[in-house]
């Protein structure tokens, strides 16, 4: 599942994987424990409730109703738990292990710059700056994490990227974005920008997870309706109500599928590259070894819970697009049972891809085509 010597041990103490075996969160966590454009640095105790505002019961962005997602803490360790998935995923904070660690390896008289565009709950930002002292780490988001104080060398900024990033033209040598499509306008427009934020020789990653499902035979997933029946999924559901009402809302929130394409067509960019992984929805999937079914049930237990929560966060977007409560809370409590009973088995999609900004003299214009 990644692309090369994983970082963490997931050998079973006695050799064997049991079919009935399951991973609580605690274990999981255990095992992992080894307007204006940037108006200024976040600041959690004087920034914090400035920039959100109350709706259903949970904390939202108060800067744009395009990204309508919460932004508290419920939610933020909801995106701790899928930080996870990703590192036991790849095995590391980000792909591509040899380039980037390459890039960012220390040189004399240069300072090394990683950007975090849509910075969450800043899990990302923070380890990158962790495992890599010399480089100065900035994350962007609507609203920044108040609970955690990052280090030295790192920040998190107030901004909407919507808005254009032009103060940030090839000033970084890593540019990492990871779930921001559904708070995109233009994907294609964005994929320029963050290129044009690299230095030359620098690279951009990106990660974005798919709405839809696929069932244990990795065709596309049923969904229910009315009071559903044998198959059928809420959570497939749930998801594709997700997709209508963002997209209704002019997110960019079905980019995952065209990562590849747009990056291949940014004249800023090239070594492109991809790759889509699936992750079971619960820990149900064996593997070929007992190290591997580890893995896939470590994932499948954080992409359960992940989607769990997720359902939950919609609630403020279906009510404010006019979905009767009644309907909301099905969504809720009927995903909720069959994720928790693993009724179905079911496959959640992630798409990565990575690409090189190219040397000066060799950009083109800096258009697509």
């Amino acid at each position: 599942m990644s692309d090369g010597d994983s970082d963490f041990d997931f050998n079973d103490t006695d050799g064997s994987a049991s079919e009935s075996q399951d991973v609580d969160m605690q274990s999981v966590t255990s095992s992992l424990a080894s307007g204006d454009v940037s108006v200024y640095s976040f600041n959690p105790t004087r920034d914090g409730n400035s920039l959100l505002r109350h709706v259903e019961g949970r904390m939202i962005n108060a800067q744009t109703d395009l990204y309508f997602m919460p932004a508290d803490e419920v939610e933020f360790r909801r995106k701790e738990k899928q930080h996870l998935l990703h590192l036991v995923s790849l095995g590391r904070l980000y792909m591509q292990k040899d380039k980037v660690q390459r890039i960012l390896a220390p040189q004399a008289g240069e300072q090394k710059r990683i950007l975090d565009l849509g910075s969450g709950s800043g899990n990302w930002a923070i380890g990158m700056a962790y495992e890599f002292p010399h480089c100065l780490v900035v994350g962007l988001d609507l609203a920044p994490r108040t609970s955690v104080i990052p280090p030295p060398n790192c920040r998190f900024e107030f901004d909407d990227f919507n808005k254009g990033l032009s103060h940030y033209y090839e000033s970084f040598d890593i540019v990492h974005s990871r779930s921001t499509a559904n708070g995109m306008k233009d994907f294609d427009w964005f994929i320029m920008e963050a290129a044009q934020c690299l230095k030359p020789g620098g690279m951009l990653l990106i990660a974005e997870g798919s709405t839809e499902l696929l069932d244990h035979n990795k065709q596309i997933q049923k969904m229910a309706f009315g009071q559903g029946g044998p198959g059928e999924s809420w959570m497939a559901r749930s998801l594709f109500e997700c997709y209508n009402t963002m997209k209704r809302r002019g997110s960019s929130i079905d980019a995952c599928t065209r990562q590849y394409e747009v990056m291949h067509a940014c004249s800023l960019l090239t070594d492109v590259g991809t790759k889509v992984t699936l992750v079971p929805v619960g820990p149900w999937e064996r593997g070929s070894t007992p190290e591997e079914t580890r893995q896939k049930e470590i994932m499948g237990v954080l992409m359960r819970s992940v989607f769990t929560e997720l359902v939950r966060s919609l609630r403020p977007l279906f009510i404010s697009e006019g979905y009767p409560p009644a309907l909301v809370e099905q969504f809720i409590e009927e995903s909720g049972k069959e994720l928790s009973e693993l009724r179905l088995h079911m496959y959640a999609k992630w798409y990565y891809a990575w690409a090189t900004r190219v040397p000066h003299g060799n950009d083109g214009s800096s258009s697509f085509g």
